[in-house]
């Protein structure tokens, strides 16, 4: 069964998880976890979107994330890609670091974000390598404490869902934080609807998001992705379909065909069709972009 299209909705929340390849460990020390959060916060800038929580593990990441105009997939391949450079260079190991595809649940803010908050911090006490999420170093629950986060955490907007004034508003969430979440909460949160894993909400919402979803997919289609890409690179799309075996050209023709078929707007034949090559020849240049890029 092919993968469903990303719901990509601007303004969305997110429920965002990244694994290790293989459930290996991706973090070995601090410096590791200092790195990885500056290049996050140069990847939220560059993309424009929000990180309201987050919970760094030994061997995967979650994060509530708020998407801006970008796709979030955009993000994720900036921070994936930079990240496991710096890593593979460090350790001197090849290979891919993390799984292919990273999991993202379009979270239903009134019905469910707080529950994601507490998801996210509770997952070092679920793992038992803390007593109490205040112990964690490396996730925002101690910024939801503080009222306070860094300058690539906010911590405005969820708050404000417990309370409108600063000290009812952390009362609130310590008192929230002291209760368990039940064990159906637990499972949506980490797998998403029943009828579909891509969404967490009630049955009215599911409907209007998929309904928005579809009105701006007619308009994120392949003509619209290869006016952009020639654009980035000052290139036209005559010269992409031209005789010519350039390896830019090569490459550029490549990442149209990752953000075609990710965003469900073409096929590999069709984007391989409309420039004149040969399919074999655009999956293997596609595969060696998706390797350069790990």
């Amino acid at each position: 069964m092919p993968r469903q299209p990303r719901l990509h909705l601007p303004g969305g929340f997110y429920h965002v998880i990244l694994r290790g390849n293989g459930r290996q460990a991706i973090f070995f020390d601090n410096e590791d976890r200092d790195q990885w959060q500056a290049i996050l916060q140069k990847a939220l800038v560059r993309c424009r979107h929000r990180l309201h929580a987050y919970c760094w593990m030994t061997n995967h990441v979650h994060m509530a994330m708020q998407a801006g105009a970008e796709p979030l997939s955009d993000f994720m391949r900036i921070l994936a890609s930079r990240y496991a450079k710096y890593l593979n260079r460090k350790r001197r190991r090849p290979g891919h670091l993390f799984e292919r595809r990273y999991r993202a649940i379009l979270v239903q803010r009134d019905e469910y974000l707080i529950e994601l908050l507490r998801y996210i911090h509770l997952n070092p006490v679920r793992a038992s390598m803390v007593p109490d999420p205040s112990d964690y170093r490396w996730s925002s629950h101690n910024a939801y404490l503080r009222l306070k986060g860094s300058s690539w955490l906010t911590v405005d907007t969820v708050a404000a869902m417990f309370s409108s004034r600063r000290s009812g508003a952390r009362e609130s969430y310590s008192r929230f934080m002291a209760q368990l979440p039940s064990e159906d909460t637990l499972k949506m949160l980490r797998q998403g609807c029943p009828g579909d894993e891509r969404l967490l909400g009630d049955d009215t919402w599911v409907k209007s998001v998929l309904a928005e979803f579809d009105a701006i997919e007619r308009h994120g289609n392949l003509d619209r992705i290869i006016d952009d890409a020639c654009k980035e690179h000052n290139v036209t799309e005559a010269m992409l379909a031209s005789r010519s075996r350039s390896r830019r050209h090569s490459r550029i023709r490549a990442e149209i065909a990752i953000a075609a078929t990710e965003r469900h707007c073409a096929t590999v034949t069709e984007v391989a069709k409309r420039f004149g090559r040969a399919h074999s020849g655009l999956s293997r240049a596609m595969n060696r972009l998706r390797d350069q890029n790990e």
